[in-house]
């Protein structure tokens, strides 16, 4: 819950609107678990992630999860992890910069402001699979699961790509 707390805080904090979304968290901390969080219902249609890949051996010799996420509605909404199958532990990573735990966790609570786009690709953030599936080669597709602050959730099937050039 102290995680939760955290990033609803800094999501509201980004998007201009503390009261609201600390009343909505101290609602939720007292509902019976199953009970969606205010503001967030259309999370799973509201948010739209293409342009996706894992490379293969990228730039540490680990695969690399790239996306792009849209938030397309009204509201603001938080992604609160992502996971797949095909790694053992996927952890927020920067191409140049040093590593630290907000940037490791940063998947964990990553607002999405509404209208807004993020991209996660080479060169900038993006996600490490570690302890990869043995047999992941280029050309299959992976599932990786989105969720969202309140629960729902958007699987989508990866491609397995080759490095980008640099790498």
């Amino acid at each position: 819950m102290k995680r939760i707390a955290v990033a609803v805080r800094s999501m509201a904090m980004l998007c201009g609107t503390l009261g609201v979304f600390t009343t909505a968290l101290a609602q939720v901390s007292e509902q019976p678990a199953g009970l969606t969080v205010p503001g967030q219902e259309n999370a799973q249609k509201d948010i739209v992630i293409s342009r996706t890949g894992v490379a293969l051996g990228g730039s540490h010799g680990v695969p690399e999860l790239y996306f792009t996420i849209r938030n397309t509605g009204a509201a603001a909404h938080l992604l609160s992890g992502v996971a797949s199958p095909a790694c053992r532990r996927l952890v927020g990573h920067h191409a140049d910069q040093e590593g630290t735990e907000a940037t490791r966790d940063l998947f964990t609570h990553l607002a999405l402001p509404a209208g807004m786009t993020l991209a996660f690709s080479a060169g900038g953030y993006n996600l490490l699979c570690f302890g990869a599936a043995p047999d992941l080669k280029v050309g299959q597709s992976v599932s990786v699961v989105f969720t969202f602050l309140g629960g729902s959730s958007q699987t989508v099937q990866v491609p397995v790509v080759a490095p980008p050039h640099g790498d």
